[in-house]
Order: C-alpha cells, then sequence, then structure tokens
C-alpha cells in the first residue's frame, strides 16, 4: 500500500543517517519489506492448452498472483496449428 512504502522510505532515511553496521545490514534488505506483485502472462493456446497443466495448479494453489490471458481467438498451440482448444470448421 502506499502507506506502507511511505513508511520504508522514512525508514530508509533513518538508517542511512545511523553510521553502524546493524543499520547498513537492515539498509541491504530494505527491498524485502516492500510487498511485490507476480503477473503470469499467457495467451488462450497457452492458458487453455500448452500450460493448462501448470495454471490450474498455480491456481489451486491459492498463490497471491495476477493472471493475463491474452485471446488471440485462434485458440491455438505455438504457429497456429490446431488444438482441443480450437472451434470446428476453423
Amino acid at each position: 500500500s502506499l502507506y506502507q512504502r511511505e513508511r520504508i522510505k522514512t525508514l530508509e532515511k533513518k538508517l542511512k543517517k545511523i553510521d553502524k553496521a546493524e543499520a547498513k545490514d537492515l539498509l541491504s534488505l530494505i527491498d524485502v519489506l516492500t510487498k511485490k506483485s507476480v503477473w503470469i502472462l499467457g495467451g488462450d493456446g497457452w492458458a487453455y492448452d500448452i500450460g493448462y497443466g501448470g495454471l490450474d495448479h498455480v491456481i489451486a494453489q491459492r498463490r497471491n498472483v495476477n493472471i493475463l490471458v491474452l485471446d488471440s481467438e485462434t485458440y491455438s498451440n505455438t504457429g497456429g496449428q490446431m488444438s482441443k482448444a480450437t472451434p470446428l470448421g476453423a
């Protein structure tokens, strides 16, 4: 959150003013305090067919990730070849 980031910046400023090894050690770990967002990006073929064996496991583990699936509307594997997601007659 924005409030947390402000608090971390305040802590960082205070640690930089302290001339001790412990303060320098803590300063080297300051990035760990900021929550990171993790994004998984892929196409429709990857999400449904190719990568589905891994994607469903990530979702089942209730990991804190963001998933963005791009709809290419071909519903195919790499190179455009037909897959089990390709509509009949496509």
